[in-house]
Formats: structure tokens, sequence, C-alpha cells
């Protein structure tokens, strides 16, 4: 083993014991009863090691939940491709995350405070993604290819609009947790799915009586 790969398994093992231990401060004091001292202190680093890895509390929810989005799409993936519609995997994506969101409530109230951390605006380094919307981008693609998806809408379009009404429902069970989370997301994916123009309506009429 080379000088480099040891001082990067190092610095990786690093990294996994201050993010373990906060998350555990966190979820046991609260986010905000939990400081960077207490977090240095608990995970046996200097302050300022801390801040080399970690600039603030709300990039260490941010990049324990992209750890976790990804550690379920590689135990997920090949489960969600068995299903046969694209609705079916989308909605096998949203129970699994009602799931872990249930399980993490205190994290995703924090990183639910900006919808910039979910798909709008530009990333930044410190505030990582989830990369939960590029899953969902993929899926799309996959539907365009089987051809239950529209293809007149590129996948990216379609992952963003998805997003949003990922984010909202997000936020309404968040304003009452005691509302199941996955029903929340089953209705907001059904209406996008399905559209909200009746049949038969005219779609000019219809934007016409949205904004009259």
């Amino acid at each position: 083993m080379t000088e480099t790969s040891m001082r990067e398994r190092k610095k990786e093992a690093t990294k996994t014991n201050i993010l373990e231990t906060a998350i555990e401060l966190i979820n046991r004091q609260g986010f905000s009863d939990t400081t960077m001292h207490q977090i240095a202190q608990k995970a046996d680093v200097a302050l300022r090691t801390l801040y080399n890895y970690f600039p603030s509390k709300e990039s260490i929810v941010a990049t324990y939940i992209q750890m976790a989005v990804q550690c379920e799409v590689n135990q997920g993936w090949d489960d969600l491709l068995a299903l046969d519609a694209t609705f079916e995997r989308l909605l096998f994506m949203c129970q699994k995350s009602a799931a872990w969101m249930k399980e993490n409530f205190i994290l995703i109230e924090v990183y639910a405070a900006d919808p910039r951390n979910y798909y709008y605006g530009p990333a930044t380094e410190e505030i990582p993604r989830s990369g939960y919307d590029e899953v969902v981008m993929k899926v799309m693609e996959l539907g365009q290819q089987m051809g239950d998806v529209t293809r007149s809408v590129p996948a990216q379009i379609l992952a963003r609009q998805y997003m949003g009404f990922y984010y909202i429902s997000i936020l309404t069970w968040l304003g009452d947790p005691e509302q199941d989370l996955f029903e929340i997301f089953k209705e907001g994916q059904g209406i996008l799915y399905q559209g909200i123009k009746a049949d038969g309506a005219d779609p000019g009429a219809v934007l016409w009586g949205l904004f009259c």
C-alpha cells in the first residue's frame, strides 16, 4: 500500500467518524442544540480539522443524506428495474424515501429548510445535493426508452417537475408528521402523471380558467 493511499484511507476514516458522531448527536440532542465544538470533542478531532472536512452542520447533514441516497440506490436498483412500469418504479422510490424520512425526521427538517438542496439553483460544494434528482432523471430516461414516458419533454425537465411535487410533499408532511408521507407522495405523483386536464377539455380553456 502506497503512502498516498494510506493517507486517503485515513482521511476517509476521519470523515466517516465525524459524520457518524455528528448525526448521532443531532438525532439525540436536536440540530440547534448540537454545536460544532461538541461534534469535534465527541469525534476526538481538533475543531480546525472538523471545519476542514465540513464548513457547517448543514453540510454534515447534506453529506449524510447524499450518502444515504447512494446507499439506497446501490441496494435497491435491481429491485427497481424489476418493476415493469415507470409509474411503479417512481412509486417504489417514494416508498423507500418515506420510510427513511420517518426514521430521520430531524435531518430532513434541516435539509428541507432550503429548497436549493433539492433541485433549484446551482449546487455548491458546501451543501451537496442528495442526488435524488439524478436518480429520478435516470428513471425518466429509462421510461422514455421503454415507451411509457413521453419523449416530447426532456428527461431533465420531467425530473425537475417531479422534484417540485416531491419537495412540496415533504414540506406538507413536516407541517403535520401525523400524515402518511407515502400517501402524500402517491397523491402528488398521481396528479403529475395524469395531469389536471379533464377528459375532452380544451387545454387553452383550462389554462384560462386557472389564471382568470
